[in-house]
């Protein structure tokens, strides 16, 4: 199993999180697990003796998610063995119905020919690990800090309750990191990646086109842009190999998203301006209606170098993408004006979940240690559905 020791990024992530710092790379280089079609690469043993060989901890078998026919597959955690296993049947062709054929000269029964049937399997087994610890010396902090026991407790619950927080934080903005990650592999990829301004602007033709700065005020433009939202919506609930990457090989996958069964994410300042300005509950009743709709603040930051919560930044990511890893020269992706992300659930999950929470009173030297770890899998899966939309002035976003 890869584990990463993540503490020093996930540092520069919080504070860009948190707006201590401005919009900055982010290098994601091996940090999202995004599938390997062999594991047996000699890397899956465990740290301490070398010797024991992985187990994959759960398997999923894919197939496709039509809303009427195929129930729900939901991408859980799990914390025992270290892998995740993906099993895509790929669909099967129709072949003739030979039982039409009886009594024709040349009908020959076949009872037992074989009919094989294709799949492709994906591991990911890249996983993340952090931990925050404090010591707190009984003599020399609590004894002459505090009066009696009950506001020595206090203050030991607080330091506690800091480091639980401390860890739902991380949680918190690596799931975003997740999410940007999985932005940035779309557009590396040049896969389900809409720019609404290009197609506005080719749609209302010279005189009448419009730029990003002006997007979010003009109404002609919201309009279009939610119609456009609401059709892709439907368009990811029907078979197509169009809104995914294949296979990794070359190959096609079939995938469909029903419309429970998929991650809508928008921007808050695009959600604000079509609110305001269109005067219509049409955009919002139809997201907020919808499972797992999740309104985003900011992708990465909300400090720009001139202004905090700007749209520039606030619709921006700046990341080295996972899939980057192992390369003499890793590429960044750049792109400002993301406001909208439709993604199946398992294009962007969280698989083994581990966290721990342990504290040691060491009587000899009168101290107690606090420890909290967590130790997760990100995925991105570039096999399922997903559409990035953006405002961007560029023909290429």
């Amino acid at each position: 199993m890869n584990v990463n020791q993540i503490y020093s990024i996930l540092n520069d992530i919080n504070h860009q999180m948190w707006g201590a710092d401005a919009i900055d790379v982010v290098d994601l280089q091996g940090l999202i697990s995004m599938g390997k079609n062999i594991v047996g690469d000699g890397t899956q043993t465990d740290k301490f003796i070398n010797k024991l060989v992985d187990r994959i901890g759960k398997t999923i078998i894919r197939t496709l998610d039509l809303e009427l026919d195929f129930p729900n597959l939901y991408m859980d955690s799990y914390n025992f063995g270290c892998i995740l296993q993906k099993i895509t049947i790929s669909p099967i062709d129709a072949v003739e119905n030979s039982s039409w054929n009886i009594g024709d000269d040349n009908f020959t029964p076949t009872m037992l020919d074989i009919h094989k049937f294709d799949c492709f399997v994906t591991y990911f087994t890249d996983t993340d690990t952090w931990s925050f610890r404090a010591t707190i010396p009984d003599d020399q902090m609590l004894a002459t800090a505090f009066t009696n026991e009950t506001t020595m407790g206090a203050f030991f619950t607080g330091v506690m309750s800091s480091m639980t927080d401390s860890v739902t934080r991380a949680v918190n903005n690596m799931s975003r990191t997740a999410i940007n990650n999985f932005i940035a592999e779309k557009i590396k990829a040049n896969n389900g990646v809409i720019n609404l301004l290009t197609g506005y602007n080719t749609l209302v033709g010279a005189g009448h086109t419009i730029t990003a700065n002006d997007a979010l005020y003009n109404k002609d433009f919201l309009r279009y842009a939610v119609n456009e939202i609401r059709q892709y919506i439907k368009y990811l609930s029907q078979e197509s190999v169009l809104y995914n990457v294949g296979d990794g090989n070359g190959g096609d996958v079939l995938r469909a998203t029903a419309r429970d069964n998929m991650h809508v994410l928008a921007l808050t300042r695009w959600v604000a301006a079509v609110e305001a300005n269109l005067e219509s509950e049409t955009f919002h009743n139809e997201l907020v209606s919808m499972p797992l709709y999740t309104e985003v603040p900011y992708w990465q930051s909300n400090k720009g170098s001139t202004s905090v919560n700007d749209f520039a930044t606030n619709s921006s990511i700046k990341v080295i993408p996972s899939s980057e890893k192992g390369k003499a020269e890793p590429s960044d992706v750049e792109q400002s004006g993301i406001i909208c992300v439709l993604a199946d659930r398992q294009a962007i999950a969280v698989g083994l979940n581990k966290r721990k929470t342990a504290t040691f009173y060491n009587a000899i030297d009168s101290y107690t240690n606090i420890k909290e770890e967590a130790t997760m899998q990100y995925i991105n899966d570039l096999s399922e559905n997903g559409i990035v939309f953006v405002v961007a002035d560029s023909e290429n976003p």
